[in-house]
């Protein structure tokens, strides 16, 4: 029997990407009270490198919604066993548990796995035909990385291997649970081998509704044709949009408008699209706006006709989910988080994993003609729906079941 109130040490990541799985960490903490959560977050000795994690640490600790702390080697030795489990937040959990170890904290691990560390998912092996990967099959990944992302093949081969070893080698740790996010992410879990005991919740994401909603009362005509959101990186399909582009110009026969929004990526990413788009004669075609506010991203996916995801790698999509609470329809490659999570419901269209042609082809059915406003109507028609389904009280609240299950187990 687990106490009303919950107190959770907090290793924040020790990275500089402002990821999903960030963004995720941070709405718990200012949600823990609706679950009886307490939550003391430990930064590393130097500090976060993230200015934003920073910054939003400082405001939910002024409201009084966390207590922020530096993790270094035998600070807590006489007070690291008050708290009922330590949670990190990140599938990278390696480091985060070795400096709460070192640090003196003692309780159950619990971990969030968001997506399979260093490689993401397994969807980039549909594109050889391989929809359900055993362990054998994922040493292709590193061939398919080196040729779709232009990752260096020695880098990838170190990646995938990494994430095997990381993965299986969570077994190992004494009174330690993981957290798939979504069934994608167990799926992917057991595919690398991994048979410790994982939790899945039910709701896996949240939504914020207030910002949906005042972008829903405006009906301004679309802007864009489409809408790319998500990390300039590889992985999010980020470079195959030029080729998209290129394609959904020669089957509309005119110049597509396509909005560009995103950040995080590494300079040789956004040099690489940019070449592209030059070398493919679609640069007018592009306005590329890179991390905007939340509000614009909102007025900017809002204002398009489709929202074009060409994603190898997800496990669950926050984006789609606003792209849908917003009306609009998405367009996305067949990936498992789209065919698990999303493929049920109105207004969600696929194509095959890595073709760019056929995305456009789907996209182009979807901008002209009657089309479109068929889906977007069947959007709008369910965003109320999804917002009443993905709230943060029901994340935060599986959030608790997961660590009840890790305290009772090292019980």
């Amino acid at each position: 029997m687990c106490a009303d109130q919950l107190n959770i040490a907090l290793i924040i990541p020790n990275v500089d990407v402002f990821s999903g799985g960030v963004e995720r960490t941070l709405k718990l903490v200012e949600h823990a009270g609706t679950a009886r959560i307490r939550y003391t977050a430990f930064v590393p000795a130097g500090g976060s490198p993230n200015a934003e994690v920073v910054a939003r640490l400082k405001e939910l600790e002024l409201a009084g919604r966390v207590e922020v702390r530096q993790l270094a080697p035998g600070r807590l030795s006489n007070g690291g066993s008050r708290f009922d489990a330590v949670a990190v937040p990140t599938e990278y959990w390696w480091g985060a548990w070795k400096r709460a170890k070192a640090a003196g904290l003692r309780a159950p691990c619990c971990v969030d796995v968001h997506q399979l560390p260093y490689i993401g998912t397994l969807d980039i092996l549909k594109t050889i035909n391989i929809d359900e990967p055993t362990l054998p099959d994922v040493g292709r990944m590193p061939f398919l990385q080196h040729k779709l992302y232009v990752d260096g093949l020695l880098d990838a081969a170190f990646q995938t291997v990494a994430s095997v070893a990381s993965v299986r080698w969570f077994s190992s740790v004494r009174d330690g649970m993981l957290m798939a996010v979504t069934p994608v992410v167990a799926k992917n879990l057991a595919a690398l081998g991994y048979r410790g005991p994982t939790f899945v919740p039910a709701c896996p994401n949240g939504i914020d509704r207030g910002a949906i909603e005042a972008q829903r009362l405006t009906d301004d005509p679309a802007e864009f044709d489409a809408v790319f959101a998500g990390r300039f990186h590889p992985q999010k399909g980020f470079l195959d949009v030029p080729q998209i582009v290129a394609h959904l110009r020669r089957f509309l026969g005119r110049e597509p408008k396509v909005a560009v929004c995103g950040g995080s990526g590494l300079p040789r990413h956004v040099a690489q699209f940019r070449a592209a788009a030059r070398r493919l004669g679609i640069e007018r075609s592009l306005e590329i706006l890179g991390r905007v506010p939340k509000a614009e991203l909102y007025r900017t996916i809002r204002q398009a006709k489709v929202l074009l995801y060409p994603s190898y790698v997800d496990g669950f999509s926050i984006t789609v989910l606003e792209a849908l609470c917003l009306g609009v329809p998405v367009a996305a490659y067949d990936i498992d988080a789209m065919r698990m999570i999303w493929s049920h419901r109105k207004a969600v269209y696929s194509a095959p994993v890595g073709n760019p042609r056929a995305l456009a082809v789907l996209v182009s059915t979807l901008v002209r003609g009657g089309e479109f406003e068929d889906a977007r109507k069947a959007a709008r028609i369910q965003s109320t729906a999804l917002m009443d389904e993905y709230t943060w009280e029901k994340v935060v609240a599986d959030e608790r079941r997961f660590y009840e299950h890790a305290i009772v187990a090292a019980a």
